[in-house]
């Protein structure tokens, strides 16, 4: 009876451990299927060729994907592109680029839609939006100029209200306070930066200039910095060349990581069975003016320069 009662425990330790062997095989297998991602962006050329190549080998080192790419150029059809989609068994579909994205919404596949490489905001669709997330923007900001305690914005509802949501939060946990002036048209908002320049202090306060139509650079950009320069105030944007004419820093998205990001959003959208989220970019590249910093009593050490991907002056 000892040697039957031993051969059954043998018996369901034997078992036990192929049903584990099982299921760490199985989860494997799961983890590992191949996911069939088409990429579609935009002919283009110069500079902007330069930013959807970086985006596509970010794209290329996600794992456990099959990558097939085409180029959306004006004679693009929509029909062409569902038939291409249909004969390569694809599972989900990244859209990069205004003019990608518009041809991806009169798709009929009805695959998932992933969205990058463009100013976007909510819209049903999971990616990312070229818009720098606030949460990093007031992280540099903390960082590199530790006395403000105001942020200034002036923004419109349409482009940016989502990230003025985000941007509270993030403030509030760094005791920062927000300041926010909706606006509706190119004439109040330039009302609002006089009002802003007319009441800022020294040191203490800092205006934000995000990526939104509603008041163009050229219409403010030069006033905010000949005011920014003579009040010693803080000025920071989406935008390397801001910082090369004048502001304290300015944010841009590092392609590569983003196009990574990217991919596993569409990917997680297969997987996950959707997975409908817009972020903003959190993967930021820093330029930083040092003549400005100099100017406003930040220097930096030898060693903080080159933590920064640019510093202006160049020479």
């Amino acid at each position: 009876m000892k040697v039957v009662s031993g051969l059954k425990r043998v018996i369901q330790w034997t078992i036990n451990l192929s049903l584990i062997i099982f299921s760490v095989i199985s989860v494997q297998l799961v983890r590992a299927e191949t996911v069939h991602l088409a990429v579609l962006y935009p002919e283009a050329s110069g500079s902007y060729s330069k930013v959807f190549k970086n985006i596509l080998d970010g794209i290329e080192e996600l794992e456990d994907t099959h990558i097939i790419t085409r180029v959306v150029t004006k004679k693009t059809r929509a029909e062409d592109i569902d038939n291409w989609l249909k004969n390569n068994q694809i599972q989900t579909v990244l859209s990069l680029g205004q003019r990608s994205y518009k041809i991806s919404k009169q798709l009929d596949s009805g695959l998932p839609l992933t969205i990058g490489a463009l100013v976007a905001t909510p819209n049903g669709h999971g990616g990312i939006s070229m818009d720098g997330s606030p949460e990093v923007f007031l992280h540099h900001l903390e960082n590199l100029a530790p006395d403000v305690q105001r942020v200034h914005v002036v923004y419109s509802e349409k482009n940016t209200g989502w990230l003025i949501e985000i941007a509270e939060q993030a403030a509030a946990k760094r005791n920062i306070e927000l300041f926010s002036y909706k606006v509706e048209n190119l004439k109040q908002g330039i009302q609002y930066y006089n009002e802003i320049l007319t009441k800022v202090e020294s040191n203490k306060d800092a205006i934000w200039i995000p990526l939104d139509r509603i008041v163009p650079d050229k219409a403010i950009l030069p006033k905010v910095l000949q005011a920014a320069w003579e009040k010693n105030i803080v000025i920071f944007s989406n935008n390397p060349i801001h910082a090369k004419k004048g502001t304290l820093f300015a944010l841009f998205p590092d392609h590569k990581l983003m196009g990574k990001k990217l991919a596993s959003i569409a990917v997680e959208q297969v997987r996950a069975k959707g997975i409908y989220k817009l972020f903003p970019t959190s993967d930021l590249k820093l330029a930083i003016n040092k003549r400005t910093a100099s100017h406003l009593g930040l220097n930096f050490s030898k060693s903080k320069l080159r933590q920064f991907d640019i510093v202006f002056p160049t020479r």
